[in-house]
């Protein structure tokens, strides 16, 4: 959309309310490009606008000097003189304004100089980017020629292939009408085998009742054979216990029957003195001896041996009794 000189004066009058100095670089900016030879024309014609609209407001008359033109007419010679002055004073004010706007100018044709430089620079970078762009494309329009020459033969080798299918696809037809053949026998069998399901689930819901009431009869024989595992235990301490008496009796016994040997061996051997006393006795008393003194050694020693033995039965005695 072109430009047109009311856009850019209005664009201007927005940057100067904003306190911006409506350069050549910022109107363009604001309007978001153009022509800086549009603008730079337009904007000549705007700053005109705007030191006519200044020196208009210089010229309006104060208020004083019309209410002294009703009153005094001699001293509206002297405020003439004074305007006057004043203006001449003004005119060179604006002169140097006009000098310093040119200056300002001047610096915004610089700027703009500028500006176009770098975009000339963006433009001729553009330029190689857009040259490589149509190499690649040529490049890629040659591949894609390519892929093309590639898809025809693959769209050939497609067509046999899907001939290929149609064929196993009616072979599959005749199989499907075999086997929904199949399916049907399948079927009325197994209605049959959900019968025989159903009788089976009757059994097993049998079964889980002996199952159950064997369960609670393992529990209670759990429970006996908890108490006779207790009693077996008591038996075993008690049998233990009975073991060890039985252990030391045996002990005793077999520590009376070395006694008792003992005490054989010693009455046999006195038996011996006692038959060998007696045999001496006898060959004493068929001698007569006349000493008494050996008589009476003899019949001591008889006595002793007498005693020993009548000891040595009672002990016997005594443990026969046991």
């Amino acid at each position: 959309m072109a430009l047109t000189t009311q856009d850019i004066h209005a664009a201007a009058d927005r940057l100067q309310e904003q306190g911006i100095k409506p350069t050549l670089a910022e109107v363009r900016k604001a309007l978001g490009g153009g022509s800086f030879t549009t603008i730079s024309d337009a904007m000549q014609s705007w700053k005109r606008e705007q030191q006519e609209e200044q020196e208009l407001q210089q010229v309006d008359l104060p208020s004083g000097i019309t209410e002294r033109l009703h009153t005094l007419g001699a001293d509206m010679w002297q405020t003439a003189i004074d305007m006057a002055n004043d203006r001449l004073s003004k005119e060179r004010e604006a002169l140097e304004v006009v000098k310093v706007k040119a200056q300002a100018e001047t610096d915004e044709a610089q700027e703009a100089v500028k500006t176009l430089e770098g975009e000339q620079a963006d433009l001729l970078q553009q330029l190689d980017e857009v040259a490589t762009t149509a190499e690649t494309a040529t490049k890629a329009a040659q591949q894609a020629t390519a892929d093309h020459d590639a898809t025809k033969q693959t769209l050939s080798d497609t067509k046999h292939q899907l001939e290929l299918e149609r064929t196993k696809a009616e072979t599959a037809q005749s199989q499907l009408v075999e086997t929904r053949s199949a399916l049907d026998k399948q079927s009325v069998e197994l209605t049959s085998s959900l019968g025989e399901v159903a009788t089976l689930k009757a059994t097993a819901d049998s079964d889980k009742a002996e199952i159950a009431r064997l369960k609670a009869e393992l529990k209670a024989t759990k429970s006996e054979l908890k108490t006779v595992t207790a009693e077996r235990n008591e038996i075993q301490t008690a049998t233990a216990e009975i073991k060890g008496e039985l252990k030391a009796v045996t002990f005793e016994r077999d520590k009376l029957s070395g006694l008792y040997e003992q005490l054989t061996q010693i009455q046999a051997k006195l038996e011996a003195e006692h038959s060998i006393l007696n045999k001496q006795y006898g060959e004493l008393s068929s001698r007569h001896l006349s000493e008494q003194e050996q008589v009476t050694v003899l019949q001591n020693k008889l006595k002793k041996a007498q005693d020993n033995l009548i000891l040595i039965q009672n002990k016997d005695n005594a443990l026969d009794v046991d």
